[in-house]
């Protein structure tokens, strides 16, 4: 049996060719690997700034300075857990090039990160990273955790990989940014507004809490979410967790905040756009792949409004716009209408909303909730998931009494009603 260390996670065993000689070789490197990478997560939990240089190798001073920057750049953050599992041994080549430059016998490998927040995350953060390690006199060090990304294997940046985090701990938040202490308050505060906002609407069913990322500009959250920064300059903040996964059984999700778009945006605003993040948060459960975008959108841009007395005149001059001018939409706008790179995403989001805030008028705001939970339910195990389409149209029928054409129908007069 292989000794696998408290800190580091068993993987995948060594491959069906692997014997004899060859197999004893690779389970003792295995081991010496799991036993670096034990050091490396309990230097981290036990904030040993020594112990983890003692892990990184000694001829790449470049490297060594990185990780020692990213070891001081966390100082602040409450980490419940920080461990390693060792997914996929060999998962990369190097090139000749490459191996030369190091000089010693290497070993790459898929390695995840997986650590939780005190206080929020109940199950960990999954971060898959791919990692170099080298031996040099008898012991093995980490050499790089770039080198994985020449064949598309890239280690997904974190908020500590950008610069010192700053922690601002809220009622119902925890704030991780890059920025001032005074800055990063009034995200706190902004989050601690919304997530009652939202209970009153979702009710109790929810950890009742978030976790704010807040990098320094748009082009480092576009790095946190491994995206072209353009990508994202229309959006103020997005909300990173599984779909459908039960909030006991899953890391928080994260709210990561585009800083640039953020601060152009009044008190008003700011306060919608984070208590819409916050309603995605607490609907997590039932978001499903087949849940469709403009009632996940529109229901959190229907929570985010609730208090704001917006009107399609205030809140949707883009669509009201369209509808004056003859331009009518002839259904509820497909998933793809929210890439954040379309030209008409305004009028998708609107879309949406007025669909929502049209049902909770009409059928009553419980009538919503109803269906929104219904449609994203879980199916009973053995029955496969369901197309989009058959979902809404059960869920509608079942809670409103009504059947998608109908209610398109319904909707189409209510926006021209509504951009009188």
């Amino acid at each position: 049996m292989t000794h696998t260390p408290p800190g580091v996670r068993a993987g995948r065993s060594a491959g069906p060719g692997a014997s004899g000689d060859g197999e004893q070789h690779a389970n003792a490197r295995r081991t010496a690997i799991g036993a670096l990478l034990e050091r490396r997560a309990n230097a981290f939990r036990t904030r040993d700034r020594e112990a983890l240089s003692s892990t990184l190798d000694p001829q790449n001073p470049t490297f060594r300075q990185n990780q020692i920057g990213v070891f001081d750049n966390i100082a602040e953050v409450p980490f419940a857990a920080w461990e390693y599992e060792i997914v996929t041994p060999d998962a990369f080549d190097l090139s000749a090039a490459r191996k030369s430059a190091l000089g010693a016998p290497v070993f790459t490998a898929q390695v995840d990160l997986l650590y939780r927040i005190t206080g929020h995350d109940v199950a960990p953060v999954r971060v898959p990273q791919f990692l170099t390690f080298v031996l040099r006199g008898g012991t093995w060090y980490l050499a790089a955790d770039g080198d994985g990304a020449a064949t598309g294997m890239r280690t997904p940046a974190q908020v500590w990989d950008l610069g010192p985090v700053t922690v601002v701990q809220g009622t119902h938040s925890i704030v991780l940014g890059i920025g001032t202490r005074a800055a990063l308050r009034e995200f706190a505060d902004t989050t601690d507004k919304a997530v009652p906002q939202v209970s009153a609407v979702w009710g109790e069913s929810w950890p009742g809490r978030a976790v704010v990322v807040v990098p320094g500009t748009q082009a480092e959250m576009a790095r946190l979410l491994g995206a072209e920064p353009s990508k994202y300059a229309k959006i103020a903040a997005v909300t990173t967790g599984e779909r459908g996964a039960a909030a006991d059984a899953a890391a928080a999700d994260r709210v990561i905040v585009n800083p640039d778009a953020f601060r152009e945006l009044g008190d008003l605003e700011r306060r919608v756009v984070m208590t819409h993040e916050i309603t995605h948060v607490a609907s997590r459960a039932f978001t499903r792949a087949w849940t469709p975008t403009w009632l996940s959108e529109g229901f959190a841009d229907y929570v985010g409004y609730l208090e704001s007395a917006q009107t399609m005149r205030t809140a949707a001059p883009e669509l009201r716009r369209d509808v004056k001018a003859g331009k009518v939409p002839v259904q509820l706008p497909a998933d793809a209408t929210f890439e954040t790179t379309q030209e008409d995403l305004p009028q998708a989001y609107e879309m949406g909303w007025l669909a929502c805030k049209l049902i909770a008028e009409r059928w009553g705001r419980a009538k919503l909730v109803e269906l929104y939970r219904t449609v994203g339910a879980e199916r009973p195990p053995g029955v496969g998931a369901p197309d989009a389409a058959s979902a809404l149209s059960s869920a509608m029928v079942s809670v409103l009494g009504t059947g998608p054409d109908a209610f398109t129908k319904t909707w189409l007069d209510y926006l021209r009603t509504q951009a009188e």
